[in-house]
């Protein structure tokens, strides 16, 4: 398992430092800790973790908001182990942020198991919504030349293929993406 960067928050020191070891040796690094709910927010602002543990309860909230301020602010996998009566409630509350939620105690194989699975997800949907962003540039960008397209044939009374072919021409001749030609052509015909 490798990860640029790990956060476990949790509010007993030796628990957080048994974690960490154990995720050092699975080959995680660099695993740091945070003690509170606040100094984890402090943390995960400055470094952009792939993956937070969080061992809720915390000394200065239940981990809920956390968790809301984790997703909002950040692309991390999040893992939240909670006490067996909580575990409904974490789960009702945070089910649209996509979090594992977990029963405590947890064992060391289950702990490796699911970071290697959240590290996962979290790469996965990272590369789906970079291929979404992608697509979308060039939906905008394909857009934009149909729309210039359409202003030849309207204004300089093209048919369809020539205006197309025109855009085409003009981006080789300068040496330039259809779409600067088609921006130029937009601004002189609007």
């Amino acid at each position: 398992m490798s990860a640029g960067n790990v956060l476990i928050v949790c509010g007993k020191s030796e628990v957080a430092g048994s974690m960490e070891s154990t995720l050092i040796k699975e080959g995680c690094y660099p695993v740091s800790c945070a003690h509170s709910a606040n100094e984890a927010r402090r943390q995960f602002i400055n470094t952009q973790p792939d993956l937070i543990i969080i061992s809720a309860p915390l000394p200065d909230e239940q981990g809920i908001d956390l968790v809301l301020d984790i997703r909002e602010k950040t692309e991390a996998g999040i893992i939240v182990m909670a006490r067996p009566d909580q575990i409904a409630i974490m789960q009702g509350a945070l089910e649209s942020t996509g979090a594992m939620i977990l029963p405590k105690p947890i064992n060391r194989l289950t702990l490796t198991q699911s970071a290697r699975f959240a590290l996962s997800v979290r790469n996965s949907l990272f590369e789906l919504k970079n291929e979404r962003d992608s697509l979308k540039k060039r939906m905008d960008e394909r857009k934009l030349v149909e729309k210039a397209k359409w202003l030849l044939v309207e204004k300089a009374n093209m048919s369809e293929p020539e205006a197309f072919r025109t855009i085409q021409k003009q981006a080789m001749d300068l040496r330039l993406p259809q779409l600067q030609v088609a921006e130029v052509i937009i601004k002189e015909y609007e």
